[in-house]
């Protein structure tokens, strides 16, 4: 029975991963390039890392409520080389649930980092004119609701005699961990530059 238990654990993780699709950008990634977009530079940008819980539909509304990125959230600053364009468009065209886009090894390792404060502000200074592509993954608690029949109405006529029954519905609400990526790209014109963004 073990036997059994472990080979069937084994194929519906082969069907799992093979269902899979895993793409990598085929243009070349020139460091040489990279490096020098992010050698030092007079330039700042800055923001504020939210995002909005989705609806139904998977579209976050106008008039939604701000959840503001926890402090210590990590918001990532790419420089855009052609690969890096190669990459969003595919990740664009693409990226599903069944399917992901990565970069390589080395084109992820040219980035920098900032951590969000507790106003979910965050800050990369020293940057040379140029395009950047800003992302970050916000947690936040989002809410839903559900409809439970805590009860019955019945109806009666004038003799006392019974007509039908109605359910009586209760709205409950609950709480429940969920994260959005949030991204932009941004970009420097002038040396000494500050640009002020909302992610």
């Amino acid at each position: 029975m073990k036997k059994i238990s472990t080979l069937l654990l084994l194929v519906f993780a082969f069907l799992f991963s093979w269902a899979q699709n895993t793409y990598y950008p085929q243009a070349f990634f020139d460091k040489k390039l990279a490096r020098e977009m992010l050698s030092f530079g007079n330039s700042t940008i800055e923001g504020v890392a939210s995002t909005k819980q989705k609806n139904n539909w998977g579209i976050k509304p106008l008039l939604g409520t701000k959840h503001y990125a926890p402090k210590g959230t990590v918001v990532m600053l790419f420089p855009v080389t052609p690969y890096f364009e190669e990459f969003y468009s595919m990740r664009r065209k693409y990226e599903n649930k069944k399917t992901t886009v990565y970069m390589s090894e080395d084109a992820f390792k040219y980035r920098l980092e900032a951590l969000t404060d507790d106003h979910g502000r965050f800050k990369f200074e020293k940057l040379k004119p140029g395009k950047y592509y800003l992302e970050t993954i916000v947690n936040f608690t989002a809410t839903a609701s559900y409809q439970e029949q805590t009860g019955r109405s019945d109806a009666y006529n004038a003799y006392g005699g019974y007509l039908y029954s109605t359910p009586i519905y209760q709205t409950f609400f609950y709480g429940y961990s969920a994260a959005n990526r949030e991204s932009k790209f941004v970009e420097i014109k002038a040396d000494g530059e500050i640009k002020e963004i909302n992610l």
